[in-house]
């Protein structure tokens, strides 16, 4: 038997790449990238090589799996807990943006 399940919102399992970024007052100490496992209304919970402590303020951006352009989602929350190299955080705020590929220097721009 299974037990009870806690949380509020539903999760959808969503395998994508990340790109994070840890700020304290309003730096950036510290970037890298992972792997989003899961997502809910409210929170995420992702992979990376590092696990972060609980209670740091992150930026993510999500390499949405969108067929017909090229999306992010981009994410603003704090995180709440970590094990190992899983660490789940709070959505404070979020928001799509779409990108047009730079064919010429293999960067994407924000439109």
């Amino acid at each position: 038997m299974l037990p009870p399940e806690r949380r509020a919102g539903r999760r959808y399992p969503i395998h994508a790449g990340i790109e994070y970024k840890l700020i304290l007052g309003r730096r950036v100490v510290r970037t890298g990238t992972g792997r989003l496992v899961n997502i809910s209304r409210s929170g995420l919970l992702f992979e990376c090589a590092h696990g972060i402590p609980p209670r740091t303020k992150i930026e993510l951006e999500v390499d949405w799996p969108a067929q017909a352009v090229k999306m992010a989602l981009h994410v603003t929350g704090q995180t709440v807990r970590n094990q190992g190299v899983s660490t789940a955080m709070t959505i404070l705020r979020s928001s799509f943006r779409t990108y047009q590929e730079d064919a010429d220097q293999g960067n994407r721009q924000q439109t």
